[in-house]
């Protein structure tokens, strides 16, 4: 814990206490639920093939949204959405129109959840272009002569006080080797492509 958050309990008149694990008035079940997920991570990176991915997350995920709270009763897929989860099967075999009154009720709180949030995304759509225009504004106007002319001048022309451009990388200096192949059947997300470190014994181009 840092000085400042120590300071300020002790101005609050607050004491801090480390929370235990698998009490439901802590957080100890969402340090469970993360466990969880870092041990399957850990038991796919640990697996030669690493073919079903999409499929273990997938059912990962839905296990722990619809998982029942300790302390709410309820799980947090119902929290967010207003209606149990269903499977694909039992979607399939029920309809929603045609449901009881409870599904019918999460159906019009679903639609209505969707239209406000359409709303809500094309007004944060428009807020962020008036944003960027404003900035890209800014930015022009306090840009200096130089910095415009540079801008302006075409691709071809070349500044005769323009410094040339300074090398990164030279012989003797100590790089990192990407490779963007790895082993046939293994999956790039986890796979390791930074190898090294090598040092630059010749340097034939530059790029």
């Amino acid at each position: 814990m840092s000085e400042v958050f120590q300071a300020f309990a002790e101005m609050m008149q607050s004491r801090s206490r480390a929370t235990l694990s698998y009490r439901p008035q802590a957080n100890g079940q969402q340090e469970r639920s993360v466990k969880t997920v870092m041990q399957s991570v850990r038991v796919y990176a640990e697996d030669p093939l690493q073919q079903d991915w999409d499929e273990i997350a997938e059912k990962l995920i839905f296990a722990i949204n619809n998982s029942q709270d300790g302390t709410r009763k309820e799980t947090p897929f119902y929290l967010v959405h207003g209606w149990d989860a269903q499977s694909t099967l039992k979607a399939m075999s029920s309809s929603l129109k045609l449901g009881s009154g409870r599904q019918s009720d999460a159906l019009a709180w679903r639609r209505e959840f969707n239209r406000q949030q359409e709303i809500a995304l094309s007004m944060a759509k428009e807020y962020q272009t008036t944003e960027k225009d404003r900035r890209a504004k800014e930015h022009n106007e306090t840009l200096g002569r130089q910095e415009r002319e540079s801008l302006t001048r075409p691709s071809g022309e070349v500044d005769s006080n323009e410094a040339p451009p300074r090398s990164l990388f030279g012989p003797g200096s100590r790089v990192w080797l990407y490779m963007e192949r790895v082993k046939p059947g293994l999956t790039k997300k986890l796979a390791h492509r930074w190898h090294g470190l090598f040092r630059i014994k010749k340097k034939v181009e530059e790029r």
